[in-house]
């Protein structure tokens, strides 16, 4: 299976904080999302992170994050689209 391009991980960031409530940051190198507990940067070249309770991610995979945060937003109730 292919690795998410970067148009599917922006769609994907855009779900998150609409499920979120948050308005998501994006130009062409970044996009992430922020609030009061979680943090979640992707970037255009690959690498992204997240801060999530007591989860830090630096410099991880974009897809590694995605994961990560997912699991997050489901362990803390939040509803995600299939």
């Amino acid at each position: 299976m292919a690795a998410p391009t970067w148009s599917e991980h922006r769609i994907r960031v855009a779900g998150l904080g609409a499920a979120l409530g948050v308005v998501v940051r994006s130009d062409p190198e970044v996009c992430g999302l922020s609030g009061p507990n979680f943090h979640l940067s992707l970037h255009h070249g690959g690498q992204g992170d997240c801060t999530v309770g007591d989860l830090s991610l630096i410099d991880c995979p974009n897809e590694l994050v995605m994961i990560e945060f997912e699991r997050w937003m489901r362990s803390a109730g939040y509803s995600l689209e299939a």
